[in-house]
């Protein structure tokens, strides 16, 4: 397209792939123009000339040929090339016409710069040049006509009306030539910048379009996102109203999916949902959804469903899909998911209640064992309004003081003497009466609130420690449960330490009990926040051992002083009958094997009490001795023993 490539001054870039269809339609728009221009020009030609000069002949019938040759071209060549070559040639053209019909050399310039400016029209220097050189050609064509004196329509062929020689007409070529290269550098500064507007317009158009696309996608699997799903599930819902169809919604979440990030790495994580978002597209109808919304939770939208029995059919080909092993960096892994339901409008007919119930239920599904699935239900909704009102109720507990420690104690096997006490949470409700931990403990958890209510066990512990130090029973040892939500708070340490600070009392005397739980969900941080709280002196018992994740390397990397035997082995202990209690024998000798003290819950009856003093289990506790007691009432226990 650019004729003066070879010069640098008139060079201009390609232009794009992208614009050229952009750039014909101008063209053609262009075209149009022209040719509406030509037909003015001929209509000048043939009556408003002709009238002084008599020349009507010639300037109807030649302004005729010209403006017709370029309707007829518009036809098939429309936006090329070739048309705007020709829309030059005629341009030039006319002013043969003008010459013919007694334009001077003055006017017939002004009408051959006019026509080349005019064609700058086009976003393209080849109709400038085809103009120049057209108009070159025919002067030296008409000047050698002239000179041997030929007629046309019984007029004589003239290049002016005044005549002129050839020195003239290359003195007109020369100002043509001039003319030819302002306009065509005017035209390729023009081109450049309609080409760089247009990669500009293309750049902000294809980034626009990105950054919709990653406003809308999971920037890891290319899942549609919340918002994308919020907006599908509003195009949903009209369509199932308009149709009074109905729709499910499916909240999914992977089973311990953080012990995957934990012990393989983020990367090989990232790399299981990408496999799982992949599998769950190929398994859904098209106009089906699903959608990433955080984590390890996916949104599945089942539109126009017609039965239960159609859920059933895909929650059952979710279930069998995560049955599938998934190889990621060489590793096999298996997962499962939980997966909860509601459906539109049965349960609810707003969206973010219908989202809320979903959730629900999939952790109604995770609480029955994970790998399943659950519909919601209104009594899982009751459940939900439950949760919230144990949960303000147990703030207002924490300010005005219903909860109190009660102390169950923790005999010497050998002596028989009590040598400390489990502090058991009690909830002292004051229209209830007393609520168990079973009944709170889970909704706290489920709230910040378990951080408040573990703050309290910790100071009221000490305070109660420094009490009995004043009283002289300087060698009693209290130990408090430690949550697994607590372990991942950094303020543990501290409020550990502040407490014994604050008290003044001897760490000796103060233990935490944690489950094997802590250890296996982050095995590195739990091992450096243990090894701290031993630097303070606190004891750590681990707690319901057996019954978990057991393990020996949990014995060998963490500093545990103490293992709490749960009570279901103890329930195994029957009167002269040694069967069935190879998991108790063997937990007591390797407590004896690894120097670690033992200790036995839920000791009731004198022949337990005998096997575990046969077996050199060195602490117990149960009913046998007490139940859990207030803290006056432990006191005199102890002074009992005295």
């Amino acid at each position: 397209m650019n004729i003066f490539h070879f010069l640098k001054p008139f060079s201009y870039d390609e232009v794009p792939a992208y614009s050229k269809e952009s750039f014909k339609t101008y063209f053609m728009h262009a075209d149009k123009v022209m040719i509406y221009l030509s037909a003015i020009q001929w209509f000048i030609a043939t009556f408003l000339s002709s009238i002084m000069y008599d020349t009507y002949l010639y300037g109807f019938i030649s302004g005729g040929v010209l403006t017709f040759s370029l309707v007829l071209a518009y036809r098939f060549i429309a936006g090329t090339g070739a048309m705007r070559s020709l829309v030059a040639i005629v341009m030039m053209l006319f002013s043969l016409i003008f010459i013919q019909q007694h334009l001077g050399r003055i006017e017939m310039h002004f009408h051959v710069f006019i026509a080349m400016a005019i064609l700058s029209l086009y976003k393209d220097t080849l109709p400038i040049l085809v103009a120049a050189l057209t108009t070159i050609v025919h002067h030296l064509i008409f000047n050698y006509l002239q000179f041997y004196e030929i007629s046309l329509f019984d007029m004589p062929v003239m290049i002016f009306n005044y005549g002129c020689g050839l020195d003239i007409v290359a003195f007109h070529a020369l100002f043509v030539i001039a003319e030819m290269i302002v306009l065509a550098y005017m035209v390729t500064l023009q081109l450049a910048h309609s080409i760089e507007s247009h990669k500009q317009a293309k750049e902000v158009v294809g980034l626009s379009k990105k950054l919709h696309y990653s406003s809308m996608h999971d920037s890891l699997t290319g899942l549609p996102n919340r918002q994308n799903l919020y907006e599908n599930l509003q195009l949903i819902t009209a369509n199932a109203n308009r149709h009074k169809d109905k729709f499910a919604l499916l909240f999914l979440d992977l089973d311990k999916f953080k012990h995957i990030n934990d012990t393989l790495g983020h990367d090989v994580g990232d790399e299981l949902l990408k496999v799982i978002a992949i599998r769950l597209k190929s398994i859904l109808r098209e106009n089906d959804i699903v959608a990433r919304i955080g984590g390890d939770e996916f949104i599945i939208i089942l539109s126009d469903i017609k039965s239960e029995q159609s859920i059933l059919e895909c929650i059952s080909k979710i279930l069998e899909l995560f049955k599938k092993e998934i190889v990621v960096k060489g590793k096999i892994l298996k997962s499962s998911t939980s997966i909860g339901c509601a459906i539109y409008p049965d349960d609810s007919k707003d969206v973010n209640t219908l989202m809320k119930y979903a959730d629900m239920a999939m952790y109604s599904a995770k609480d029955s064992g994970k790998n399943g699935f659950k519909f919601f239900t209104k009594s899982l909704d009751d459940t939900l309004h439950n949760e919230v009102n144990m949960i303000k109720d147990i703030q207002r507990a924490l300010n005005e003081g219903e909860f109190k420690l009660y102390y169950q104690a923790k005999v010497d096997v050998a002596s028989q003497k009590i040598v400390g006490a489990e502090a058991l949470i009690r909830w002292e409700h004051k229209t209830k009466g007393v609520i168990y931990p079973n009944s709170f403990i889970p909704i706290a958890e489920s709230s910040s609130l378990i951080l408040e209510l573990g703050r309290f066990v910790i100071n009221e512990a000490a305070r109660f420690i420094k009490k009995m130090e004043l009283l002289g029973l300087n060698d009693i040892n209290i130990s408090i449960n430690i949550s697994t939500i607590q372990t991942k708070d950094i303020e543990l340490y501290h409020d550990l330490q502040n407490a014994l600070q604050k008290n003044e009392i001897q760490a000796k005397n103060f233990s935490i009990e944690i489950t094997e739980s802590v250890m296996a969900e982050d095995t590195l941080l739990a091992a450096e926040l243990l090894h701290k709280i031993q630097k303070l002196g606190i004891n750590i018992y681990l707690d319901d051992f057996g019954t978990g994740y057991s393990s020996l390397q949990y014995l060998q990397k963490f500093p545990i002083d103490a293992l709490k035997i749960d009570k279901s082995f103890v329930d195994e202990i029957k009167v002269d009958s040694d069967k069935n209690l190879i998991l108790l024998n063997t937990i007591l000798l390797m407590g004896q094997s690894l120097e670690i003290k033992t200790i036995a819950e839920g000791v009731e009856e004198e022949y337990q009490l005998e096997y575990l003093k046969k077996k050199n289990c060195d602490f117990f506790q149960g009913y046998l001795v007490s139940k859990a007691i207030r803290e006056d009432e432990f006191i005199e226990l102890l002074k009992l023993q005295s």
